[in-house]
């Protein structure tokens, strides 16, 4: 099954040093919260965003308490989503991994 997607490149201005530093810590910090979500899902088993949130919302915010509540939000929702995939793969003894490797983020 292939997976057609649109991609729209949109040139921007140039961004100063400082402001791009700034991006590629946030991506970092962005990228550490979804890996360790993505852990804590697949070795409890968690499929849904809810009961995801629920379990690691207040330790994320503890661990990043000056990034908005939002980044943590939407890091549980891509976090569920790549686990809930993950683990049906798993199910179905297609996963190549033992584990659940995180390679591409967008934020």
């Amino acid at each position: 099954m292939t997976k057609v997607t649109r991609t729209v490149v949109v040139r921007s201005v140039k961004l100063p040093k400082k402001l791009f530093r700034i991006f590629v810590e946030l991506e970092g910090m962005y990228r550490n919260m979804v890996e360790q979500i993505v852990m804590d899902a697949v070795k409890n088993n968690v499929k849904g965003f809810i009961r995801l949130k629920a379990l690691e919302y207040r330790e994320i915010r503890k661990l990043y308490p000056k990034l908005p509540s939002h980044y943590v939000y939407t890091a549980c929702q891509d976090a569920s989503t790549r686990a809930k995939s993950f683990l049906r793969l798993k199910k179905l003894s297609l996963a190549k991994r033992n584990y659940l490797e995180v390679k591409k983020i967008t934020i």
